[in-house]
């Protein structure tokens, strides 16, 4: 699998000068994206993850054709003395300067290498893209994400691949090398820009109209074990409403359980854009006769945790050899729940049931998903949603359709009153999503995802019995 880096311009726009200046940039140039992550290194180990990319091949490129051009004029302050005078830098020069930039199609685009780098590289990496705040210059803000799954086609992408010198309609892309790293740090040092060290200037061509991405295929998602235990009964119905209060008591059950120092991605704190351990309620939904009460509780393991982590996790909900697997958890009102570990035989305990092992495009939502921001103008609530999904993990949705209320029987409309932490105030709601390819779950998505809101279900298995 390809590794790749995800950028999305949050004001729809690009603006970086082009290799001759005069026009502006497009394609983005791989070596602009590889600038942007050296402005965020800070230890010999995000130095050492770059010096890895430095060495990973030649990237691709997918994005947009279709661009629009923008040009801004006005007199700036120059750092030379003389010539006509600035009234508030006395000594200093002013004169014009002109900036185009793009607007292109599709607010996204992608750089894939064709290397797959191992956890620790991945992991250093993942974190320098979290931290970038844009991409060119500091007007075109981006998002930048590294993509764990298969990058997800988009109709409006173009590949651009590089081809042999003086391909007709081929354009330079300037690309990272071996050394590359070190040469931007000594400019710093030195005092000099970074556009005054030359990167090789490599030949693209689109290469097909849209994106040759994989037709066939099933996408992993993000997560690659789901463990499930069972309410132990006789037991007084837990209602779906309060789901979140039992997450919230699963996670600090767990929490106790596994020894220090604990994981990051196990209680979150300073993961680094990557994925946490999410903490599912299951509920009985999707028959006849489903009224949504609490069936039991799901730990999904993400596909990223380091081995060490991982095994840490294991025994802290299993115990030594399997032999003392977690059995209580109390939520945050009090609750006293027995767990049972393996669960009974019910269909919603069954892992393939939020798994789909084989893939599903088709998922609708089972508890609601809080949005991780606020649609605007430019963002309607269709995109927030696939921006959701992204974020969480998972190739972006072909197609999105919001819910008035929820369409799979038993599910939770919304959480019981005061049981939202009281940092996530965002809207909750109900969707249907469409992926282009099969996807692997578990699917969970939103600001609240790792305490199970926002967990959807496989159409297929949206069915009355």
């Amino acid at each position: 699998m390809a590794f790749a880096i995800q950028v999305r311009l949050r004001e729809g726009r690009y603006d970086a000068a082009g290799i001759d200046s005069a026009a502006p940039e497009w394609p983005p140039h791989p070596a602009r994206l590889f600038c942007a992550l050296v402005a965020s290194v800070d230890s010999e180990a995000d130095r050492e993850a770059l010096r890895w990319l430095e060495t990973a091949g030649l990237p691709e490129v997918w994005a947009t054709a279709e661009v629009a051009t923008t040009r801004t004029s006005g007199y700036v302050v120059l750092n030379a003395t003389g010539g006509r005078g600035s009234q508030t830098w006395p000594g200093r020069g002013s004169g014009l300067r002109q900036r185009s930039g793009v607007l292109p199609g599709c607010d996204t685009f992608a750089v894939l290498w064709p290397a797959e780098p191992d956890d620790a590289t991945l992991a250093r990496l993942v974190r320098l893209a979290s931290q970038v705040p844009y991409v060119g210059r500091s007007t075109s803000s981006a998002e930048v994400t590294v993509v764990a799954a298969a990058v997800p086609s988009r109709p409006e992408w173009v590949r651009f691949a590089p081809v042999p010198l003086g391909r007709v309609a081929s354009v330079p892309l300037r690309v990272p090398y071996a050394g590359y790293l070190d040469a931007l740090e000594q400019a710093y040092a030195d005092g000099v820009p970074a556009w005054h060290v030359t990167a090789p200037a490599i030949a693209y061509a689109a290469e097909s109209e849209t994106t040759d991405a994989p037709a066939a295929g099933v996408v992993d998602g993000p997560y690659a074990d789901l463990l499930i235990w069972g309410l132990r009964r006789p037991a007084v119905p837990v209602r779906g409403d309060d789901l979140l209060s039992v997450t919230d008591g699963l996670r600090r059950a767990v929490l106790s359980r596994v020894a220090d120092p604990l994981p990051v991605q196990v209680s979150g704190h300073g993961a680094d854009g990557r994925p946490h351990v999410a903490y599912l309620g299951l509920l009985d939904v999707g028959h006849r006769h489903a009224d949504g009460h609490l069936l039991g509780a799901g730990v999904a393991v993400p596909r990223q945790l380091p081995d060490a982590d991982r095994r840490a996790l294991l025994r802290g909900l299993l115990g030594a050899d399997a032999a003392d697997p977690m059995s209580l958890l109390r939520s945050r009102r009090g609750q006293r729940l027995e767990l049972q570990y393996p669960p009974v035989e019910l269909r919603g305990l069954d892992p393939g049931r939020w798994l789909a092992p084989d893939g599903a495009r088709s998922w609708v939502t089972v508890t609601p998903l809080m949005l991780d921001r606020y649609p605007n103008r430019r963002h309607d609530l269709a995109d927030v949603i696939a921006g959701s999904l992204q974020t969480a993990g998972y190739p972006a949705p072909a197609k999105v359709e919001t819910l008035v209320e929820p369409v799979v029987r038993g599910a939770m409309r919304a959480p019981r009153p005061g049981s939202v932490p009281r940092w996530a105030r965002k809207p909750m709601l109900h969707c249907r999503i469409e992926f282009a390819q099969p996807v692997r779950g578990p699917v969970i998505a939103g600001a609240l995802r790792y305490l199970g809101s926002g967990l959807f279900v496989p159409e297929v298995e949206h069915v009355d019995r």
